[in-house]
């Protein structure tokens, strides 16, 4: 389950509060849990001008859900990201211009194949991604290793060469404008005609892929996992908000 909302963040770092997107929409436990994490929350301090200031994080939480005991369900959270509010129109970061959706791989529709590609792109000053990557496949259906592992392949494959035909625009203000490239993050979702991503707050079967990462991008932060991302979302590869404590849960 992918959860979401913001923090408050205090000029030393610490979590003054926190509210959750659509509470309503989600278990009581799930709420309980986030409750209790995000209270021991420590930021490094939020600077501004060289001068610790109050700051609000996006927050997004990927919640795992794995089989225990007594027919109970053992839950916690397995990664986190915090970062600034997506502005479509803010020139200081890249946006994006044409992402035209690639094309369902005839092979897994085949095997009734659905995921969720996480794609690392290299921005050049034209807009065009000069190399992409499959930073991590995460299948919603399962199969036997055999079968999983070519769906991860071709869906990896499909994303990427679609991927290769976007545009994007380049920032034009801030300290950003000035670099060479930039490293933008993006979801790709593949489910079958017929199917959707599951409502905010539902479980959705998980089987995670294994996480890529080129020399290229800056290194992943602790506590950070790429499918914490939602869908349509192109985000910047790193983000002013540095958690410093260990995610609780």
């Amino acid at each position: 389950m992918l959860v979401t909302g913001h923090v408050d963040i205090d000029r030393d770092g610490t979590v003054t509060g926190h509210v959750l997107d659509q509470p309503e929409k989600l278990p009581s436990y799930v709420v309980d849990l986030v409750e209790r994490s995000a209270s021991g929350m420590r930021f490094d301090p939020i600077l501004v001008d060289g001068v610790p200031a109050l700051a609000r994080a996006k927050m997004r939480l990927r919640l795992i859900a794995t089989p225990s005991e007594g027919g109970t369900m053992n839950v916690r959270i397995a990664s986190a990201h915090f970062g600034d509010e997506n502005d479509a129109d803010d020139p200081g970061r890249v946006r994006a211009d044409s992402m035209l959706p690639p094309r369902y791989p005839v092979d897994v529709a085949r095997m009734g194949g659905t995921g969720v590609v996480y794609l690392l792109l290299k921005i050049n000053r034209d807009g065009l991604p000069e190399d992409v990557i499959a930073e991590q496949v995460n299948l919603t259906a399962l199969g036997t290793a055999r079968q999983m592992e070519s769906i991860r392949s071709s869906l990896a494959k499909s994303a990427i060469a679609g991927a290769k035909r976007w545009r994007f625009v380049p920032p034009t203000e801030g300290d950003e404008a000035a670099r060479d490239y930039w490293v933008v993050r993006t979801p790709v979702s593949y489910f079958l005609q017929g199917q959707r991503e599951p409502a905010y707050g539902q479980w959705a079967a998980y089987h995670p892929g294994r996480e890529n990462h080129p020399d290229w991008a800056a290194p992943t932060p602790a506590g950070f996992s790429p499918d914490t991302l939602m869908a349509g979302e192109v985000a910047p590869e790193s983000s002013r908000f540095k958690l410093l404590t260990p995610i609780e849960g």
